[in-house]
């Protein structure tokens, strides 16, 4: 990047000459009118008023890629003109190497200067409605003349949007004169164009601030701004992202997410309904813009990469024309997620759904098999941490198999034989399994693996807890403490800190129903399962054993024996 200056004059010439756009990626223009004022305040004041960011780029790069560009916003009306004009493309070219500006950062202070100094401001007056042509009067940027610093005002020099008539008739004291006038005339020219015909000759407070006007507006170098010149909008996203500090920061999918509203009006209403719908279902989601973004071209067959390249004016109305298909197979993949149990709380990978809601959008079968596997699917992706790592490629790879195996019937031993960044797969080994056990806490791994060897609940419908069979309690020093062990020894501080760690490994949980745990709470196993319908519907429960916490030994090793025998049968 490299550093330059140019004055307001010159930068507002760039504009009014077709030098210098918005990119699509920039937000609507939200500035009031105190910001407009307090900004030429510190303008005139000599004070800095933050660093410009602009791309430099041939019109022919944005000709070819397709780059969309706006206009900047010059008779602003809050009800008819409020958001940026698409500039008229494809550009025509001087030259092959005729460049052009884009604005990345100092939008919203570029485009209250040229609104300010170039047009008009129409603001809706309180109490008129907005039907009312009335309520919205033309105003421009005026300066009083007569504008010194006192004690009692933190603004030294007053300027303000009137009407022709305001300015008129709003003496009191005040001379009001219009800012964009000034831009007209040289220096040497001030006396007889500005000056003389105000009846200002004896005013000297008027001449010194006509000339202060004149030389912030038109001579000094303020505009300070940093160049970037690079081929490809992706690269100057990066830099933008990583250099702009000012205002509401945004990342590079908020960036992305704008070039899509730019070729489709409504869509950012459409992709908001849509996460409010699906972040609502069971016990909510967190489903985010850039998964709405990433889905729709993985179902549409488009490389998956996050660039703005992969959004250009084809690709966002191709993904118009089937948003009602997309939208509907979001839906439904979220609503089986919810059937088999997972939410906010316990979901890790977004990512991995894409998958999922490939397959229903191209018409997969959602028979008991097929939905079987689908969990069997999300949870292995998650637990193996697919997407960890090379995301993109991992998702392709993954589309490549489901396109060519059938669509009747979801499988994993379609997606099996796909290897990963890093040597993964999606299958498992038996060791692999019997690890599973050596995991010493609760986390939302664990549940992933438990609502395979629970698949049969209504998740969707009833709360479910992760329940210590053995309670915490039963590990308490209290309960501990000189407790006779099957061999006949006392219980020693090894064994104790053992089965501490082990109380929370998967062999000692299960699934219980949220209202059920709450009543078991600090209930003793043993005590627990004296009532049969406990006992009838508790599984992986080994039999013929003490289920006291003296022969939580034993009781690990048979259960983890019964649920391993399990999940092999699940996962080989």
């Amino acid at each position: 990047m490299a550093y330059y200056k140019k004055s307001i004059k010159d930068a507002l010439e760039d504009i009014n000459h077709g030098k210098m756009y918005l990119p699509a990626i920039q937000r609507k223009y939200v500035w009031n009118d105190s910001q407009i004022t307090r900004l030429f305040d510190s303008i005139m004041l000599d004070y800095p008023i933050g660093t410009f960011l602009f791309w430099k780029v041939k019109k022919t790069i944005i000709n070819e890629k397709d780059y969309s560009m706006y206009e900047f916003i010059k008779e602003y009306h809050d009800r008819d003109r409020n958001k940026n004009e698409p500039a008229p493309q494809p550009f025509i070219i001087g030259s092959e190497d005729e460049t052009m500006w884009a604005v990345l950062d100092g939008q919203q202070r570029l485009t209250s200067l040229y609104i300010a100094l170039q047009g008009t401001m129409s603001r809706k007056l309180p109490r008129k409605r907005w039907n009312n042509d009335d309520a919205f009067p033309k105003k421009e940027l005026y300066f009083d003349l007569h504008s010194e610093k006192t004690d009692d005002e933190d603004i030294t020099y007053n300027f303000k949007f009137l009407t022709t008539e305001d300015a008129e008739k709003n003496k009191d004291g005040k001379v009001w004169y219009k800012v964009k006038d000034i831009l007209q005339y040289p220096a040497e020219k001030l006396i007889t164009k500005v000056i003389m015909p105000l009846g200002l000759a004896e005013d000297e407070l008027a001449i010194d601030n006509i000339n202060l006007l004149h030389t912030r507006l038109v001579k000094d170098e303020i505009i300070n701004y940093f160049e970037i010149k690079k081929d490809s909008i992706d690269e100057v996203l990066d830099i933008f992202v990583r250099v702009n500090s000012g205002g509401t920061v945004l990342s590079k999918s908020d960036l992305l997410f704008s070039t899509i509203v730019s070729h489709w009006d409504n869509a950012r209403d459409e992709i908001d309904n849509l996460l409010s719908e699906i972040n609502g279902i069971g016990k909510g989601f967190k489903f985010s813009n850039d998964f709405i973004m990433r889905t729709c071209l993985y179902l549409l067959d488009m490389p998956v990469t996050l660039k703005v390249e992969t959004f250009k004016k084809g690709s966002v109305l191709k993904i118009k024309d089937n948003w009602a298909a997309i939208s509907k197979a979001i839906k439904d993949t979220v609503k089986l997620l919810n059937e088999f149990g997972f939410n906010s709380e316990n979901m890790i990978s977004y990512v991995a759904v894409c998958p999922m809601v490939y397959y229903i959008f191209k018409g997969g079968n959602l028979n008991p098999d097929s939905k079987r596997e689908l969990r069997k699917y999300i949870v292995i992706a998650q637990v193996k941490q697919i997407f960890g790592a090379a995301t993109n490629s991992a998702l392709t790879n993954i589309r490549r198999a489901l396109k060519e195996a059938p669509t009747n019937s979801f499988n994993m031993s379609n997606l099996n034989n796909i290897r990963f960044t890093g040597d993964r797969t999606l299958r498992y080994n038996s060791d692999e399994i019997d690890s599973m056990f050596d995991t010493y806490e609760i986390n939302q791994y664990t549940f992933m693996i438990l609502s395979l060897l629970y698949p049969n609940l209504n998740y969707g419908e009833i709360e479910f807890h992760q329940d210590h069979m053995h309670p915490r309690t039963s590990f308490e020093e209290d309960n501990l403490k000189d407790l006779i062990l099957p061999n006949g020894e006392v219980i020693d501080e090894d064994t104790k800190e053992d089965w501490r760690r082990r109380r929370n490994t998967l062999a000692n949980l299960q699934i219980l129903e949220g209202r059920r745990n709450e009543s078991k709470n600090a209930m003793s196993l043993a005590d627990w399962l004296k009532k049969p319908e406990n006992k009838e519907n508790a599984k992986y429960l080994p039999k013929g054993i003490s289920y006291e916490i003296f022969n939580f030994e034993e009781f690990m090793d048979k259960r983890q024996e019964l649920m391993s025998k399990e999940l092999k049968k699940i996962l080989l």
